[in-house]
């Protein structure tokens, strides 16, 4: 591809990417990232993480990205949306890159307009700023530096930062390590090929040394980082709240998906099933044609094949879960997708004519296409009045939900704490006010101490969610009946007010 179709590609992307996201900038934002939020605020304000507020079984990363996309548009919740659009098309570009290097620049296109497609999806979470739009790119970036070192027979020292993109997708999430599993396999795979070279062992040792180096500095210093603030125990309980989050499937719902990888194909199927079945196709073609493994062609296409299995497998290893989880397999599915559209586009120039071979290939991408536009339909509908003047489905839900925030806010000072008993706590940020303990999140009200701290004298509202949403345990009850009074009732939520004297 010349420069100058390049440069005007990259204006493609970021002119797809904004128009795909503008509709979601205005939203109030979800639960997880309302708490980034409220964390990032408060490290604006001079607080450090996990000291006086504790964001349970999380790593520093997205709530340091938070902080920045904060300094970098200001304290209000379209910033960490904003600075999701530079994060996807980056991501979009390296895709771009890995397509052309390892194929050709039809496949790296297709997969990042697929990339871009996927996940901006309505179902799959594509309108939040969850973390895994952000952890995406270092999760990508990880494999395509691999790969382009390992063909370009990279002197082992600078696989090094291999290893610190891998430590960069940990401090994400702690299982976002599907990259660095496939590096791996592909490292001892590539031992394998190389057998017969003078030295491979030693080079082997190499490899894995120094991504190990890069992948245990970065995550060690932040170790330290916090040891030396006299949190190291405060950090280390994210550890502890992160193998409760896993045991407790209460937290998810019923598990009702085979794992490790129903619930993500199941996902994936509702959001864009065809990108799926075209990704799934990749996926095993490129297997067939990878195995026996003999060259570094095979061990790439492997690997490539190797990354969306382990994606798949960590996304579902809990059996069930969030739409965001699912996220992480769109940037290999994309790419997958793409190459085989192109595989397919090559095989059948070989049995028809190359016109019906293009107008074929067109098909396949147009049904990804349509099936995003069929899929995302309610998301942009809810854009359009029935008539001039009215207010569409979705801006009266937003403003149901602002109308609790707004009453808070003019009710208290801020002095005055709030505790929301809700897996929704948005209020925390919209409303700017501070819970009585140093966890957020309801199911943890017991972890540092004893729930009924939430009734501290200076806890003004308690605002409680419909008992069939979130259960209300007999110590809450009982403390809402001697310290509260019922207040008021908006969008289901009840907001109760302390007793005065």
């Amino acid at each position: 591809m010349r420069p100058k179709a390049l440069w005007l590609f990259f204006a493609l992307v970021i002119l797809l990417t904004v128009v795909l996201r503008l509709p979601s900038l205005g939203m109030i934002l979800d639960t997880d990232s309302s708490a980034n939020a409220f964390f990032a605020r408060q490290m604006l304000k001079g607080e450090i993480l996990y000291d006086t507020y504790h964001p349970t079984h999380h790593l520093p990363g997205i709530y340091y990205t938070f902080f920045w996309a904060f300094k970098l548009f200001g304290d209000n919740p379209a910033s960490p949306k904003l600075l999701i659009i530079f994060f996807a098309v980056t991501c979009a570009m390296l895709i771009f890159f890995m397509g052309r290097m390892l194929f050709n620049d039809a496949v790296g296109m297709l997969g990042a307009f697929f990339y871009i497609l996927g996940s901006s999806q309505f179902y799959l979470a594509g309108t939040t700023a969850e973390m895994e739009h952000f952890a995406n790119l270092p999760m990508t970036a990880t494999l395509f530096l691999f790969m382009m070192l390992l063909r370009k027979n990279a002197r082992p020292l600078h696989f090094i930062w291999v290893g610190v993109l891998g430590a960069v997708c940990i401090l994400y999430k702690i299982i976002f390590i599907a990259p660095l599993a496939a590096v791996g396999l592909a490292i001892l795979l590539n031992a394998w090929i190389e057998r017969r070279q003078a030295g491979i062992g030693k080079k082997t040792f190499a490899y894995i040394g120094a991504i190990m180096a890069g992948l245990l500095i970065p995550l060690l210093l932040v170790g330290w980082y916090f040891a030396s603030l006299g949190l190291l125990q405060r950090f280390l309980l994210v550890f502890t709240f992160g193998f409760q989050y896993v045991d407790k499937s209460v937290l998810i719902g019923e598990v009702i998906f085979p794992k490790p990888f129903g619930f993500p194909l199941f996902m994936v199927a509702m959001s864009n099933i065809m990108l799926l079945f075209f990704g799934l196709f990749g996926t095993y073609r490129l297997l067939r044609r990878s195995i026996p493994l003999r060259t570094s062609e095979n061990l790439m296409e492997f690997t490539l094949a190797t990354w969306l299995i382990f994606s798949f497998a960590i996304a579902g290893f809990r059996g069930g879960g969030f739409q965001h989880y699912v996220l992480i397999t769109i940037p290999p599915l994309a790419l997958l997708g793409a190459i085989e559209i192109s595989l397919t586009w090559q095989r059948w120039q070989s049995s028809a004519s190359k016109t019906q071979a293009t107008i074929g290939a067109g098909v396949m991408v147009a049904l990804v296409f349509l099936n995003f536009l069929w899929r995302n339909s309610d998301l942009y509908r809810e854009f359009i009045p029935d008539h001039p003047g009215a207010m569409t489905e979705f801006q009266t839900s937003q403003n149901n939900k602002k109308a609790v925030f707004e009453y808070i806010k003019a009710n208290t000072t801020p002095g005055d704490f709030i505790y929301v008993w809700s897996i929704n706590v948005q209020a925390y940020y919209y409303a700017d006010r501070l819970p009585p303990i140093d966890i957020l999140w309801p199911p943890y009200v017991s972890a540092t101490g004893p729930p009924e701290r939430i009734f501290d004298p200076r806890t003004k509202y308690i605002v409680v969610d419909d008992p069939k949403a979130f259960a209300r345990p007999d110590w809450l009850i009982q403390g809402l009946e001697q310290y509260y009074v019922l207040e008021a009732t908006i969008n289901d939520l009840e907001i109760y007010r302390r007793i005065e004297g």
